[in-house]
């Protein structure tokens, strides 16, 4: 078997300016994040209120407790 050539490690800083990093065959994963957007923690908070009290308004409300909610409801029950 042929071995597999590894490249060297390149930041998108490293290639000089106009030059692609996909004209070498390079690749790069950005790892961020989320900024904007509802977590994970608030959309299961918001399912499991929805849920349980099937009022709008309680599901707004724990949803900006977020994961305090979750680990409330996981212990409440």
């Amino acid at each position: 078997m042929a071995e597999k050539i590894k490249p060297a490690r390149m930041r998108p800083e490293d290639y000089e300016p106009g030059e692609s990093p996909m004209a070498r065959g390079a690749t790069y994963v950005r790892k961020e994040v989320v900024k904007n957007g509802v977590g994970f923690g608030s959309a299961l908070a918001i399912a499991i209120s929805f849920t349980t009290h099937e009022s709008v308004l309680w599901a707004i409300i724990h949803g900006i407790f977020s994961w305090f909610y979750v680990i409330y409801f996981v212990l409440t029950r």
